[in-house]
């Protein structure tokens, strides 16, 4: 998913121009960029075709297209258009002078926002010590400095280097959408949280949509490592889906890790519903380079299919 409603520093663009000094690059360099948070799976979406969870319950033979890349797949997928609309946004503001410099601050904007009527839009980022908030803002035009209200809030603390440190993203759908605001397929959230650290080996990245109605829809959680080399790893939750055959809906959490080049292994692991109490049902399965069946185990079965040394070496992000 893309977030439409925040791409707006075309106008802005088009709006000043002139040189960034070294100190606006250090307030930049704060800011998250795609090349350090997005999911490097191997492949796309074309590199296999396989079905949803129903298909659980077939034994794959080898050589078949693995069914947990293609979940692997869609899942880094998502994490990353989830982020994509936010990391466009700071890309552009990378390439554009601060309106306003002081010690401690920069400002860029406020600009009338074309994309919503008799409002202005800007970016502001203040620095205290090590640590850098930043937020995107809106306000009514003509109206004071108490208007402004925040679609975006972010921070980092600076403290291993450049682009080394910690940081979060926050997108306030809640109040966006009380201001009256169209924010598209995200309509069904409250809000969406990014937390990361780069500072130090593997960097670690976490996801977490959180919904308007808990009791209509669950909260998505996705957690990103990555280590040189290719090696990166993802986890997530599908909630309430159809797994095992039965009446009931269960609950299903994948870790899959993978190579640059030699495949991945992955790890579900299915619990509630037709699961019988206090019972994990797992299931390992590796993949290979084409992302073809090479190895695959489930507990409720007595068959392997491959063995288990034909999966590559991810032991490097076992913690």
């Amino acid at each position: 998913m893309r977030y439409r409603w925040l791409l707006l520093l075309g106008c802005l663009a088009a709006a000043c121009g002139g040189n960034l000094s070294n100190d606006d690059l250090e307030f930049l360099n704060a800011l998250p960029a795609r090349e350090d948070l997005a999911s490097k799976l191997p492949g796309g979406a074309s590199s296999v075709s396989a079905g949803g969870p129903r298909q659980r319950t077939q034994l794959l033979s080898l050589g078949e297209p693995s069914q947990l890349y293609a979940d692997t797949r869609k899942a880094s997928d998502d994490f990353n258009g989830g982020m994509d609309g936010l990391l466009l946004l700071l890309e552009e503001l990378r390439e554009l002078p601060p309106t306003t410099r002081e010690p401690d601050l920069r400002v860029w904007g406020p600009w009338q926002d074309k994309d919503h009527p008799g409002h202005e839009v800007r970016f502001v980022m203040k620095r205290e010590a090590e640590r850098f908030d930043y937020g995107l803002q809106y306000r009514p035009v003509g109206s004071g400095e108490e208007a402004w209200w925040s679609a975006l809030e972010g921070s980092f603390r600076a403290d291993g280097g450049l682009r080394k440190g910690e940081g979060a993203v926050r997108l306030l759908l809640s109040e966006t959408k009380a201001h009256g605001f169209n924010v598209g397929g995200l309509a069904g959230l409250d809000r969406l949280d990014i937390g990361y650290q780069t500072r130090a080996l593997p960097i670690r990245v976490q996801m977490r949509f959180v919904p308007t109605s808990p009791q209509t829809a669950s909260e998505l959680l996705y957690a990103y490592r990555e280590l040189p080399g290719g090696l990166g790893e993802m986890g997530f939750l599908l909630q309430d889906v159809d797994v095992i055959p039965g009446t009931q809906r269960e609950d299903l959490a994948i870790v899959s890790r993978w190579t640059r080049d030699r495949g991945g292994v992955g790890v579900i692991a299915v619990t509630g519903g037709d699961v019988p109490a206090g019972f994990t049902a797992t299931q390992v399965e590796c993949w290979d380079a084409d992302f073809r069946v090479t190895y695959l185990k489930r507990s409720w079965e007595t068959a392997v299919v491959g063995k288990a040394s034909a999966c590559p070496d991810v032991s490097a992000l076992e913690d």
